[in-house]
């Protein structure tokens, strides 16, 4: 019985990620296409058009019998990105709260797991801590970010008056130039790795922490070997752990800061 109701709780799950997920890409995609529309006839509104516009335009289309409401669908492509911008933060919401309390269910049944709540609101709140947890990390990176960089060039002012002349090459290793401040440069093929790791949950760079919990959870369900028993999914599980392993919040959080505005 117990495997009935873990199977059970796992499809739901599933089934839901995977709706939700459909409708997160949806709403994304009609966001980005609308903000691009907005621009567009914000610019010719601007420069020019907007008088044309008004007394031409609207009146011929309001007077026009069964002809499109074009009023109405510049109406709707203005306000649309803020309702689709809306929209994506609440079914990311939705589909960790839902998804999280799917799967744990699942694997109290198949696995004798611990449930963690005993709620969706639960989970649902957790997501919003999380959020203003992660909210606040960034203003302190950003922060921190700000200080050094006033650091770094207060210090490159001081030399430049004090020795005639600041070279333009690397500045305490730093890539501090005149041009301005370049980033440090890091090795250790850490972009490399992150980028298979990311790519081997099947999910984009801009992916963030959320996401790759979200990913595991699914693919570690999908191959985990104990409910895979007639094929062998051994070494599938072991890479999909080694990649979530290896995306901590500190990587993805690097990651975002050295490339994030590269993607």
């Amino acid at each position: 019985m117990d495997k009935f109701y873990g199977n059970f709780f796992k499809t739901v799950g599933t089934a839901l990620d995977y709706v939700l997920e459909f409708l997160i890409t949806i709403f994304s995609l009609l966001t980005e296409l609308t903000r691009s529309f907005r621009s567009l006839l914000l610019s010719v509104l601007f420069f020019g058009g907007c008088f044309v516009f008004i007394l031409l335009w609207i009146p011929m289309s309001f007077r026009s019998s069964g002809g499109v409401p074009w009023p109405l669908i510049v109406l709707l492509i203005l306000i649309f990105p803020i309702i689709g911008s809306f929209a994506v933060t609440r079914l990311k919401y939705v589909q960790y709260m839902v998804t999280e309390y799917f799967y744990e269910r699942a694997d109290y049944y198949l696995l004798g797991k611990d449930v963690s709540y005993e709620s969706m609101g639960d989970y649902g709140r957790r997501y919003q801590r999380r959020m203003e947890e992660e909210r606040r990390r960034r203003e302190r990176e950003q922060a921190a970010f700000e200080e050094e960089m006033f650091r770094r060039q207060f210090e490159a002012f001081f030399n430049q008056q004090n020795f005639g002349g600041y070279d333009t090459g690397n500045y305490g290793g730093g890539g501090y130039n005149t041009g301005g401040y370049s980033g440090p440069t890091y090795d250790g093929g850490f972009k490399e790795k992150y980028e298979a790791a990311i790519h081997r949950l099947g999910l984009d760079l801009t992916a963030d922490k959320y996401e790759v919990r979200l990913a595991y959870k699914r693919l570690a369900k999908k191959y985990h070997p104990d409910l895979n028993p007639e094929e062998d999914t051994t070494k599938i599980f072991q890479e999909i752990n080694a990649a979530n392993d290896f995306l901590t919040d500190e990587a993805i959080a690097r990651y975002k800061q050295m490339y994030g505005n590269k993607n």
